[in-house]
């Protein structure tokens, strides 16, 4: 019965996986063959890599595009949430199930209707708040606030904040200077992960650069859109070359978060005692 058993659940996660891996095998193999119209393909090429990586529709600038407007607002709400933790874990504790709640918002707010809203209140604006790129960044900024707070408060539970920061003290150093130089350094791979992670969230979007930047700030998905009515395998070449970077991104991502994980209490004195020499 046991036997049995085992191999249904095998051939069930083996079908499940078919399943899942379906679509992206199909875009690949259309991405290599010139014809794809019956059950064997036909005309092996890279024709359609190189014409997007190198040709007339070169994607590069857009992969540049869409990490600029993606690692930006990341790296502001990492520096924004960093300090909000500090504050909350430090001074206000009983605040932090209203920053869990107000963090988890985001959730339940469309792509459309957070890009229509932006666009309606600001986009008649004077200065630098009618500029699309702008609120482009602060809509991101929205977007990622689930993810990176908890990320980076799940990194912080990991250690003992508060007996290190009182112990920072006791050897003459700020609460402040002993979170950034300590604390922070410590979890690090956990926040490079939280990183990765919303990176890749932004780096894949559509529906908000397109309703607010539109043509006008072409990222890999409104590059991705607009060859689609040129060239289907072209179109396919893309979406393999995007799936291959956020593929790499969740590796390393994942990798890190669980290497960051254990005890490093005893770490973090040792390096405090080297700093003040005692």
């Amino acid at each position: 019965m046991k036997q049995e058993s085992s191999f249904l659940s095998k051939v069930i996660i083996g079908a499940i996986a078919l399943f899942l891996l379906l679509p992206v095998l199909v875009t690949i193999i259309n991405s290599l063959f010139r014809d794809f119209s019956s059950l064997v393909p036909k005309g092996f090429t890279l024709e359609f890599y190189q014409s997007v990586l190198g040709g007339k529709e070169n994607m590069l600038p857009a992969i540049g595009r869409s990490l600029m407007i993606s690692i930006v607002p990341t790296l502001v709400m990492l520096v924004v949430l960093l300090l909000t933790l500090y504050v909350i874990q430090v001074y206000y504790p009983q605040w932090d199930k209203y920053l869990d709640i107000l963090s988890k918002i985001p959730y339940g707010i469309q792509g459309v209707i957070l890009a229509v809203s932006i666009i309606s209140l600001y986009a008649s604006r004077p200065g630098f708040l009618s500029n699309r790129i702008f609120l482009l960044g602060c809509a991101y900024s929205i977007v990622i606030l689930p993810y990176m707070y908890q990320g980076i408060k799940n990194a912080l539970t990991t250690i003992e904040m508060k007996p290190i920061l009182e112990a920072a003290e006791t050897l003459g150093s700020s609460k402040l200077y002993a979170y950034f130089m300590i604390i922070v350094p410590s979890i690090l791979k956990g926040l490079v992960a939280t990183l990765l992670l919303s990176i890749g969230i932004l780096f894949s979007d559509f529906v908000l650069v397109n309703i607010i930047a539109g043509s006008y700030f072409e990222t890999t998905g409104i590059f991705l859109d607009r060859i689609r009515s040129v060239s289907g395998h072209a179109a396919s070449a893309i979406s393999v070359i995007i799936f291959c970077m956020m593929l790499g991104l969740t590796f390393i991502a994942n990798y890190l978060n669980q290497d960051s994980k254990g005890p490093v209490e005893a770490k973090l004195f040792q390096k405090e005692n080297k700093q003040h020499g005692r």
